[in-house]
């Protein structure tokens, strides 16, 4: 199973994303906020960053750099509502191998699909 941290500034949708995930057999940790889940991801090593874009004043963007530059192995699911996949790459980050962009409000099955292609590029990353 992947260990999965999830970020996200919204409680509702935290809660819901976390409850998907203990449901699905992998052990969650969620930050509310950039600080926190830079010091989660500094605590301990994740599989999967579930992050939304806009952290209230906080760019999710900045903890892929953070982590990818630490942790190069770690997934990401970008989420957002506001912005769009070309904003990625107008940040310099790409979707790939790595990353999947998700448009919310999403399905808990498009999440799913998101993960299990990441998982089947990056096959020693599921344990």
């Amino acid at each position: 199973m992947l260990s999965v941290l999830v970020v996200e500034d919204h409680q509702a949708v935290r809660e819901a994303l976390v409850a998907a995930f203990l449901g699905w057999g992998h052990p969650v940790s969620s930050a509310a906020t950039l600080p926190e889940a830079l010091a989660l991801v500094d605590a301990r090593n994740f599989d999967l960053v579930v992050t939304d874009v806009d952290l209230g004043g906080a760019n999710g963007l900045d903890l892929v750099r953070s982590v990818r530059t630490s942790q190069p192995e770690v997934l990401f699911i970008v989420m957002s509502g506001r912005f769009g996949p070309k904003d990625l790459l107008g940040s310099g980050i790409k979707a790939g191998d790595t990353l999947k962009y998700l448009r919310k409000p999403f399905l808990l099955s498009q999440l799913q699909a998101a993960i299990g292609e990441l998982v089947q590029r990056n096959p020693a990353t599921a344990r």
